[in-house]
């Protein structure tokens, strides 16, 4: 099918299933281009998309404009941190998990898109949707929330957002649908429930968040 809200045009006598087919077609070709030119120019697309420490903690932007924009309609008018923080959360993750799809490249490429590029595609890679709802959560007044890159028992990595609040630990991934609550309670029990696609975490490789950047490896 073409993609949604494009429309195809027929000329006069033409069968509309073959118009279709050929627009599809065309479609995928310009996909096929797409992926050769990115291939073609992964080395220097990576070499630009390179950040220092310091680029990447302020990815996590609690004042950028699209952040605020988003919240609020999410948080009470007279919101108050802690008292309307969980109710605004979890209105934040199911926000980022409804309102823009995760999509794996299959292309070795790394970069970072900003949370309106995020937000006006509707897309984003495991990293992406990590740091925009990061970013939701810190604009909240959460400042413990922070970005999770972690290594999976299946050797691939995978990032998503943990927090802490009322002594309780929270493992946020809007890469797929769960509520606030299905990976809490200790750290240990958290991740213990957590998966990605049946894979358990074996290890965190890094986190960060606006103020803090660990390593682990």
């Amino acid at each position: 099918m073409p993609p949604e809200n494009e429309e195809v045009f027929f000329e006069e006598g033409e069968d509309p299933a073959q118009a279709e087919e050929s627009s599809v077609k065309e479609k995928l070709n310009q996909c096929k281009l797409y992926r050769l030119l990115l291939e073609k120019h992964a080395e220097l697309i990576n070499e630009k998309e390179r950040r220092t420490i310091g680029e990447i903690k302020i990815l996590v932007n609690k004042d950028d404009l699209t952040i605020q924009a988003i919240l609020s309609d999410l948080k009470p008018q007279e919101y108050a941190f802690p008292k309307d923080y969980l109710a605004s959360a979890e209105k934040a993750i199911s926000f980022v998990q409804n309102k823009i799809s995760y999509v794996e490249p299959e292309i070795n490429l790394n970069y970072w898109l900003s949370p309106k590029e995020i937000f006006s595609s509707k897309v984003g890679d495991d990293e992406d949707l990590a740091v925009f709802l990061c970013s939701l959560l810190f604009a909240l007044g959460d400042e413990k929330a922070s970005v999770i890159i972690s290594e999976l028992d299946s050797l691939r990595t995978h990032a998503f957002v943990a927090t802490e609040f009322k002594g309780k630990f929270y493992a946020l991934d809007p890469s797929q649908k769960h509520s606030f609550a299905d990976f809490s309670g200790t750290k240990e029990e958290a991740l213990q429930k957590y998966d990605f696609k049946g894979s358990k975490i074996k290890k965190f490789l890094y986190k960060f968040n606006n103020t803090i950047y660990e390593q682990f490896i």
